[in-house]
C-alpha cells in the first residue's frame, strides 16, 4: 500500500465578526471628531496665549519652547524637522529671508502658506511692541530684573528706571522691538507645528487602524498548512469491478479522521465504487478541516439485510467542520427496493435506508453532489447546526415512494440554495424541532413541493420557528406550498415565523395548502382537531398557474386556529388559461371558470393582489372568535418606547435645526461644518444598533448563510445613497445660512411633494385625490415664501443671496425626497427585504460615506484653517462653539433613532403623524431665538403646509386600512403601491 502524502494549500478563512469592526470603526471616528474638535480648542487655548505673552531670554531656542528632552533632535530629525540650531538670536541675526526658508525646507511651505496665521499674530505682535514704545509692561515678564516690580507695584519711577536699564543691555528700544517681531514669528512657527502634530496625530490613527486589520487578517488566515492527502485506493479501493470496497473506505476514513494534521483530503477518485453501508464518525479530535472529495459514482449494495432499519447508506455523524464535495454522484439503486416500502399499510415494517445521512454535525459544507434513485430519502439532517448546502442534483422517478429530496429535522442554521430536485415525494420537508432553516433558489419538480411537516405525529414534539423559502420555482408537483399537521395530535407543538415569498408554480395542483387534518393512514382519525398551533405566516409574491380550481387552500385546526396568516401579492391562474390577471378561464361553453379559495378556522390578512380572491371572512372570523381563549394584555414596555421615541422626533429635530441656525448667528462661517452635523455623529446608531440586538431577536428568519447581496453591490449602493446625501447636507446648509428658520423650514416640508413625484416614476406612486390636494397645498405654501419680501429684510441678506438660500433649500428637500424615493426602491430590487437591521445599516454607511465626501471637500476648500481663528472670534466663547457643533450632531443623531424607532414599534403612518405635529415647533422657537418676523404670509403658509402633512398622512392611512383589513371584499389592483 502506498503511503499518504501532504501538499500544501492555503487553510479557509473563517469570516471575521461584525462586532470587531464596529468597534472599531467607532473608535476611529470618535477619535477623528472629536480629537478634530480639541485640536481646534487647544489651538487657541491659555497655554498658548501664554506662550506668546511670555519674554523669551535671546538664546531660548525651540526645543526649550517645546520643553523637548536633549534627545528630541533624533528622534524628530527623521521625521523630517531640522530645529536644534535655530534660536532667536538666530532670527535677530538673519536675513528677512531666512525665516521663510526655514518653513520651506523643515515644511516645503511657501512664504505665503504661513500668511494666515501671520494676520492675526502680527497685529498682536504690533500692540505688543507699541507697549513697549509708550513704556506700558507685558502681560507676563520672566525676567530676573522684573521682579522688582511686583515686589514694589506702586513705585512708578523705579519701573521706568529698571525698563530703561533693559533697553540698554539689549541694544536699545529698536533691538526690543525687532525680537517681540521676531518672537511673533516664532509663535506663528509653532502655529504650524502645532498644525503639522494634529495632521501626524491622524495620519497615526488611520495607520494603527488599517495595521490592525492587516494584523487580524494574518491572524484569521493563518500560515500555508500542511494538508494530509487519503486516497481510498491507497487501502485497497478498486474502481470499476464488482467487489465491495467498504472495508478500504472505512480504513481509510479511520486514518483520516484520526490523524494529527489540522487538515484532511479523503479522496475518492474517479470510477464506479461499490459499498455497503458505511458510518462516517466522529468526533476526529485533531481535524479542523476534513474534505471529502467524491469525484467517482458510488452504487449502494442491493441487499437489504445489510441495513439497519432507519438507517442510513452513507452516514456522517459528530464532526465538525466538514466539507463533502467533488461532483461525484451517490447511487441508491432503489428501483429494487421501492417494492418493498409497505410502512403505510403495515405498521412493524422495516424503514428502508437514507441515501446520505447527517447526524449531530456542526459547520458542514455539501456542494456539487449529485443523488440519484435513493431508496428512502435522498439527504436527512438531524441534529445538525450550521449546514450549508448547495449546488446539489437529487433525481428519482416521480412514482418513486417516500424519495424525499432532503428532510431537516432538529437542526438550526440551515441552508440550502441553487439546486436541483426531482423525486417522488417533498423536494424539502421541514419536521419538527427546526429554527432558522432557509431554502433558496431551487428547482422542485415532480415531486411534492416544498413541505413543512409532518407535524404532529409523535408526543413531545419540539416547535418549528424561523423558516424562509424563496426565489424557488415549483414544475408539475402535487403541491407547491404545504403546511401539514397530523390530526388527532398526542401533544402541544407550535410552527412560527414562516415566509414563503418569490415562488413560482407552473402547472402546480396546490399552489398553497394549509392541512391540520393530515392523515394518510386508515387507522388514525380525521375528526379530532390538531394540537399544533401555527402563526405568522407570510406568503408573498406567489403567481404561476395552477392544475386546479381551488388554488389556496387554508384549513386550519378547529381547536387551534390560525394566527397571523399574510397573503400579498398572489396572482394564481388556471395552467390552461392564458395567464390573464383576473385568474379566470374561458371554457367551452361560454362560462367563466376562476380559480378559487377554500379557507377553515383562519382568519387572514390580504394585501395587493389577490388572485383567487380571498376568501369569506365574516364566517371565519365568527369561528376563530368564537374558539380562541387567549387574554389579550397591553403591552406598556411597547407604550413606554413608543413615548420615547416620539420624545426623540419632537424634541431633536428642532433642536437640531435650532443650534444650526444658532451657529450661524453666533460668527459661524463655516458650510462644510454645517454639512456635517447631521451626518458625522453616526455612530451613535452604531451603539443603538448594538444595544437593540442584544435586548431582542431580530424578526429576521434569515441564517447566517442568507443570500444577501454581494459586497459589490452593496459597496455600490452606500456609495450612491451616501454621495446624494451628501449633496442634500450640503445644500441644506447653505439653506439655513441665507434663510430665516422660519421660511427655511416650512420649504422643507415640501420634501413630501418632491417624494411622492419621484416615486411616480421609481415605485408606481398612484395620485390619487388627497396625493394630489397635498402636493398642491405644499407647493402653495412654498411659493407664498418666494414673493415674502419682509422675511428677506430680517436676515441681513442681499436679494441675491436670499434666491440662492431659497434654491438650494428647496434642492435639499428634492434631493431628500430622490433619495427616500431610491431607497424605497433599493429595498424592493436590492435588498428584498425591510427589516430594523438592513436599515440601520444603510443609514450607518451613507453616513459614513457622506462624512467622508464632506471632509474631503472641508480640507480641499482651505476651509478647515479659519476654523481656528472662528471658534476664537466665536461670540459666545470658545466652549460654547464646541458644545454647540457636537450638541447639534449629537440631536440629528437621536432624532433619526426616534424617527426609526417608530417606524418598526408601530408604522411610517404613525412617524408622519409625528413630523407633521411637530411642523409648527421650528417656526415658534424661531421666532422666539432669533426673533423672525411672524407675517400673515408665513402663518398662512404654516397652516396650507400642515394641511398637506394631514392630507399626505391620511392618504397612507387608508391604503393601510384597505391593505389589511380582514373584512373585505376581494382585491383586485394593478399591484401598484400608494402612500
Amino acid at each position: 500500500q502506498s503511503r499518504p502524502h501532504r501538499k500544501n494549500i492555503q487553510s479557509p478563512i473563517p469570516k471575521p465578526k461584525n462586532l470587531f469592526f464596529s468597534l472599531l470603526l467607532l473608535y476611529l471616528l470618535f477619535t477623528f471628531f472629536f480629537g478634530f474638535i480639541s485640536s481646534l480648542f487647544f489651538t487657541m487655548s491659555n497655554e498658548t496665549k501664554d506662550f506668546y505673552n511670555y519674554q523669551f531670554p535671546s538664546s531660548f531656542s525651540l526645543y526649550d519652547m517645546m520643553n523637548l528632552p536633549t534627545s528630541a533632535p533624533s528622534s524628530y530629525g527623521n521625521n523630517g524637522f531640522d530645529l536644534s540650531s535655530y534660536s532667536f538670536t538666530d532670527c535677530l541675526q538673519s536675513s528677512p529671508g531666512a525665516y521663510d526658508s526655514l518653513l520651506q525646507k523643515n515644511f516645503g511651505l511657501s512664504p505665503s502658506s504661513s500668511e494666515v496665521f501671520n494676520s492675526s499674530i502680527d497685529q498682536e505682535s504690533k500692540r505688543d511692541v507699541s507697549n513697549d514704545v509708550t513704556g506700558e509692561t507685558p502681560t507676563r515678564v520672566s525676567a530676573p530684573s522684573s521682579s522688582s516690580e511686583a515686589d514694589h507695584p506702586g513705585e512708578d519711577s523705579g519701573k521706568s528706571q529698571i525698563r530703561k536699564r533693559e533697553l540698554a543691555e539689549d541694544g536699545g528700544e529698536e533691538n526690543q522691538n525687532s525680537k517681540k517681531v521676531c518672537k511673533s514669528s516664532f509663535f506663528t512657527f509653532m502655529s504650524i507645528v502645532e498644525m503639522k502634530f494634529t495632521i501626524f496625530h491622524y495620519l497615526r490613527v488611520l495607520f494603527f487602524f488599517f495595521m490592525a486589520l492587516s494584523s487580524y487578517s494574518f491572524v484569521v488566515r493563518g500560515d500555508k498548512s500542511s494538508v494530509l492527502i487519503v486516497d481510498v485506493r491507497s487501502f485497497g479501493a478498486r474502481a470499476n469491478d464488482h467487489r465491495d470496497n467498504t472495508k478500504a473506505f472505512v480504513a481509510a476514513w479511520d486514518m483520516a479522521c484520526k490523524s494529527s494534521s489540522s487538515s484532511v483530503d479523503l479522496i475518492i477518485p474517479r470510477g464506479e465504487f461499490h459499498v455497503g453501508p458505511i458510518r462516517f464518525s466522529g468526533p476526529c479530535t485533531n481535524v479542523t478541516h476534513l474534505t471529502v472529495r467524491v469525484k467517482g459514482h458510488l452504487k449502494a449494495s442491493t441487499d437489504l439485510s445489510k441495513y439497519r432499519s432507519g438507517g442510513g447508506w452513507i452516514e456522517f455523524g459528530w464532526i465538525n467542520g466538514l466539507t463533502l464535495t467533488g461532483g461525484g454522484t451517490f447511487d441508491g439503486q432503489g428501483a429494487l427496493a421501492w417494492p418493498f416500502n409497505n410502512c403505510i399499510t403495515d405498521s412493524h415494517c422495516k424503514l428502508l435506508p437514507t441515501s446520505l445521512k447527517f447526524v449531530g454535525m456542526n459547520r458542514t459544507i455539501v456542494r456539487r453532489i449529485s443523488s440519484v434513485n435513493s431508496k428512502f430519502f435522498h439527504m436527512a439532517l438531524v441534529q445538525c447546526r450550521d449546514f450549508k448546502g448547495t449546488r446539489l442534483n437529487i433525481t428519482a422517478p416521480s412514482d418513486s415512494p417516500n424519495t424525499d429530496g432532503i428532510h431537516i429535522e432538529r437542526s438550526s442554521n440551515v441552508y440550502f440554495s441553487r439546486s436541483h430536485i426531482a423525486t417522488g415525494d417533498d423536494c424539502v420537508s421541514i419536521g419538527q424541532g427546526n429554527s432558522q432553516i432557509t431554502i433558496t433558489s431551487i428547482k422542485c419538480g415532480p415531486g411534492h413541493g416544498i413541505s413543512v411537516g409532518s407535524l404532529g405525529r409523535y408526543p413531545n414534539e419540539k416547535d418549528v420557528k424561523g423558516l424562509v423559502v424563496r426565489d424557488c420555482k415549483m414544475s408539475g408537483t402535487t403541491n407547491g406550498i404545504r403546511i401539514k399537521t397530523w390530526a388527532d395530535s398526542p401533544g402541544l407543538s407550535e410552527a412560527t415565523n414562516m415566509t414563503f415569498q418569490n415562488i413560482i408554480m407552473s402547472n402546480v395542483t396546490n399552489p398553497i395548502i394549509i392541512d391540520q387534518s393530515y392523515c394518510p393512514f386508515s387507522s388514525c382519525s380525521s375528526n379530532v382537531p390538531s394540537k399544533v398551533k401555527l402563526s405568522e405566516i407570510y406568503f408573498k409574491n406567489i403567481r404561476g398557474s395552477s392544475s386546479s380550481k381551488v388554488a389556496v387552500q387554508l384549513h386550519c385546526s378547529e381547536g387551534m386556529p390560525c394566527k397571523k396568516v399574510y397573503l400579498e401579492n398572489v396572482h394564481l391562474y388556471l395552467a390552461s388559461s392564458s395567464g390573464g390577471g383576473s385568474g379566470k378561464q374561458q371554457s367551452s361553453n361560454g362560462g367563466n371558470e376562476a380559480v378559487s379559495s377554500s379557507c377553515r378556522y383562519v382568519r387572514a390578512n390580504y394585501i395587493g393582489t389577490q388572485s383567487p380572491p380571498p376568501c369569506d371572512q365574516n364566517l371565519e372570523a365568527n369561528l376563530i372568535e368564537a374558539t380562541s381563549s387567549e387574554p389579550q394584555t397591553k403591552n406598556y414596555k411597547r407604550w413606554i418606547r413608543l413615548s420615547i421615541y416620539v420624545f426623540f422626533v419632537l424634541f431633536f429635530q428642532p433642536l437640531a435645526t435650532i443650534l444650526g441656525r444658532l451657529y450661524y448667528e453666533n460668527g459661524g462661517e463655516s458650510t462644510y461644518v454645517v454639512t456635517l452635523l447631521p451626518l458625522i455623529g453616526f455612530p451613535v446608531l452604531i451603539l443603538f444598533n448594538f444595544f437593540s440586538q442584544l435586548r431582542q431577536q431580530p424578526k429576521s428568519t434569515d441564517t447566517n448563510f442568507n443570500q444577501s447581496p454581494s459586497f459589490t453591490t452593496l459597496v455600490s449602493v452606500y456609495m450612491c445613497t451616501g454621495l446624494l446625501l451628501s449633496a442634500y447636507a450640503y445644500l441644506y446648509a447653505i439653506g439655513l445660512l441665507y434663510l430665516p428658520v422660519s421660511t427655511f423650514s416650512l420649504i422643507l416640508a415640501s420634501q413630501l411633494a418632491f417624494t411622492a413625484f419621484f416615486s411616480y416614476f421609481l415605485n408606481s406612486q398612484k395620485f390619487t385625490p388627497f396625493i394630489v390636494n397635498s402636493l398642491f397645498l405644499l407647493t402653495v405654501s412654498s411659493a407664498l415664501l418666494v414673493v415674502d419680501t419682509e422675511s428677506q429684510d430680517t436676515t441681513n441678506v442681499s436679494r441675491v443671496q436670499y434666491v440662492i438660500g431659497f434654491i438650494c433649500t428647496l434642492g435639499a428637500s428634492a434631493g431628500i425626497g430622490l433619495l427616500l424615493s431610491l431607497i424605497q426602491l433599493l429595498f424592493r430590487k436590492v435588498f428584498k427585504e425591510h427589516t430594523s437591521s438592513v436599515v440601520m445599516d444603510l443609514t450607518i454607511y451613507q453616513s459614513l460615506v457622506a462624512s467622508c465626501v464632506v471632509l474631503i471637500g472641508l480640507f480641499a476648500s482651505g476651509e478647515w484653517r479659519t476654523l481656528p481663528s472662528e471658534m476664537r472670534n466665536y461670540k459666545l466663547g470658545q466652549v460654547s462653539y464646541v458644545v454647540t457643533l457636537v450638541s447639534a450632531a449629537i440631536s440629528w443623531q437621536v432624532y433619526t433613532v426616534g424617527l426609526v424607532g417608530l417606524i418598526f414599534e408601530s408604522s411610517s403612518v404613525f412617524s408622519n403623524s409625528i413630523t407633521a405635529v411637530g411642523l409648527p415647533i421650528v417656526p415658534v422657537i424661531a421666532v422666539i431665538v432669533f426673533h423672525d418676523k411672524m407675517e400673515a404670509s408665513k402663518i398662512f403658509s404654516i397652516v396650507l403646509a400642515i394641511w398637506g402633512f394631514v392630507s399626505f398622512v391620511y392618504q397612507h392611512y387608508l391604503d393601510e386600512k384597505k391593505l389589511k383589513t380582514c373584512n373585505t371584499d376581494p382585491v383586485e389592483n394593478d399591484g401598484t403601491q400608494t402612500w
